[in-house]
């Protein structure tokens, strides 16, 4: 198979000669990915639950009709045009879950105009630099968040509108996204048919950073569409599309949108699919169980905090969830012990718990578990039109079942590349293979695990130690809440492990964590540097253990306790 291939839904990676034995292809039937606006294709289907639900806020419940909620995405999209938008600029967003995310992120992308999605808990110069990065001429934020957004503004210098939302009047030198609508007529909206959809960039996320700086992730109209077409396929998900059974789903939208993987498997995979989507703006233990009550969800994403929550918390009853019928996990390993520990506490409500696999870079899902005979621990096999490979770390060369080696995909919905950073974007996407940097494997009935990140792999005198496979251990310890693992630079071994342990209570002693872990591992992964029990583990928005953070405060004595 060629580099480039006419059928732009085919991935598009290079198989050399003698690979063809070690391409895994998906045991899915490929999807036809319409090659249109990612806003046209999300509301294709509107008229058939015009009238029902389509966004409420878990906090006010306030709420939008799929009428209203695409009446008013076109307006803001023509509201943004009237203001002096134009194709190919960048909107940035700061905000969290409310109903009126989707509406601002759809408006935008309809008029051909790109988003580039910001965490509100950004810093000023934080938020400078991605606006920086983007080139971003206009934001959208609330009151709440306008500080620091100002302050972001000054230190770019180029911003030409804030635009808030939730006020009636806008304070000086903003605009109202209220006022914007009001009496917008959307006349402007789908007056611009020239979107290409392969090579206009719809979404301009910035990936998580966990292993270096944040690098804007290119996300074209048709690499979204490609990913919400392959997640709807049949037999990815035990649910179905509104127009196909007239019974609505429901999902409670608790991971944040500005993040790739809510982003598109929660809000528009849902908006696409005619759900009802039920928006919070963050997890609060609280307001998560009353919104669990109260809107009765009927599937759920979540991360493995949020499943640990969920598992270990004795607040947490099985009722709770008796609505929910299906539950999805990704963003962060979950490791069978968190599978095992969830599955226990909530069944027989949930029929299914399925793992996935993806990134930032491919939009993102490019591997779930399949319905029968998934894999304990694993994240399964490849999307519908996707195909993926293990490769050697030194040589590059494909490996077969059993073997430990980068993993690579291929597939419509791989980014186009990094923003202004043609670099990065060489070293990361070869041949049409997107490199994850994830060190994986995968079994004879093509089921993949991911070992660990292939920058976060600890090597003690020359060995390979995975930091997530000693994390399930120690999680497996009775006296252990959560825990990380981080590799200590050493003198003689190059490097030890050593556990960051959030713990239970006092009496759990270091020793008896070391012991536990030494009595279960070879020699070279025990616990060499030590356990430092903390009250907290610096985490991303979706739960990913941010490592790098850890490694700084190896040289600092006032993280643990």
């Amino acid at each position: 198979r060629g580099l480039f291939n006419l059928d732009r839904s085919q991935p598009a990676g290079l198989i050399k000669p003698g690979e063809e034995k070690f391409i895994v292809s998906s045991p899915w039937p490929d999807v036809v990915v319409p090659e249109v606006n990612l806003a046209d294709f999300v509301w294709e289907n509107v008229e058939h639950h015009a009238a029902n639900d389509a966004l409420v806020c878990g906090m006010s419940g306030r709420s939008y009709s799929y009428a209203v909620a695409h009446s008013v995405s076109k307006k803001f999209g023509s509201a943004l045009l009237r203001m002096g938008a134009k194709k190919g600029d960048v909107i940035g967003m700061v905000l969290p879950n409310i109903p009126e995310f989707p509406l601002v992120f759809l408006g935008a992308a309809g008029v051909n105009v790109s988003v580039t999605t910001m965490n509100p808990t950004y810093r000023p110069e934080e938020l400078a630099k991605q606006l920086e990065n983007s080139g971003a001429k206009y934001i959208v934020t609330l009151s709440m968040f306008l500080q620091n957004v100002k302050q972001a503004c000054d230190i770019y210098g180029k911003m030409e509108k804030i635009i808030i939302i939730g006020e009636e009047k806008a304070p000086d030198g903003c605009e109202s996204f209220l006022q914007m609508i009001h009496g917008e007529d959307g006349s402007l909206y789908g007056l611009d048919k020239s979107c290409d959809p392969h090579t206009d960039i719809v979404a301009l996320p910035y990936s998580s950073g966990t292993t270096g700086p944040p690098k804007g992730v290119c996300l074209s109209h048709y690499n979204l569409v490609a990913n919400i077409e392959q997640t709807l396929a049949p037999g990815i998900m035990p649910i179905v599309e509104y127009k196909d059974c007239g019974v609505q789903e429901t999902n409670l939208a608790v991971l944040p949108f500005f993040h790739i993987y809510a982003m598109c498997l929660v809000m528009l995979f849902n908006l696409r699919a005619g759900h009802k989507l039920v928006t919070l703006p963050k997890f609060e233990p609280e307001s998560f169980l009353k919104a669990l009550v109260t809107h009765k969800p009927t599937f759920l994403n979540l991360v493995p905090p949020l499943v640990s929550f969920l598992a270990t918390n004795p607040a947490v009853k099985p009722s709770h969830l008796s609505s929910v019928t299906f539950v999805t996990g990704g963003a962060a390993p979950f490791g069978p012990a968190l599978i095992e520990q969830f599955m226990e506490k909530i069944q027989p409500n949930v029929i299914a718990f399925r793992e996935g696999f993806g990134m930032t870079e491919c939009s993102p899902l490019c591997h779930i578990q399949p319905a029968e005979g998934a894999v304990l621990g694993a994240c399964g096999c490849p999307t519908p039109n996707t195909i993926a490979k293990i490769v050697d770390l030194e040589t590059g060369e494909a490996l077969g079942p059993g073997e430990q080696g980068e993993l690579c995909v291929s597939g419509p919905q791989v980014m186009m590349g990094y923003y202004n950073n043609q670099s990065a974007t060489e070293k990361t996407v070869v041949d049409g293979w997107l490199m994850t940097g994830d060190i994986a494997i995968y079994d004879e009935t093509k089921q993949f695990t991911i070992v660990d990140r292939l920058k976060e792999l600890i090597k003690v005198k020359g060995l390979q130690v995975a930091p997530s496979e000693l994390e399930d251990l120690i999680r497996r310890h009775s006296g252990v809440l959560d825990v990380a693992v981080v590799g200590v630079p050493d003198e003689r071994a190059g490097e030890l492990p050593r556990a960051y342990v959030v713990r239970k209570n006092r009496n759990v002693s270091e020793q008896s964590i070391i012991d536990y872990v030494a009595e279960r591992v070879s020699a070279h992964k025990k616990l060499g540097a030590g356990v430092m029990f903390v009250e907290t583990l610096p985490k991303n928005q979706t739960g990913k253990v941010l490592r790098r953070e850890l490694k700084a405060q190896v040289f600092k004595g006032s993280f643990g306790y």
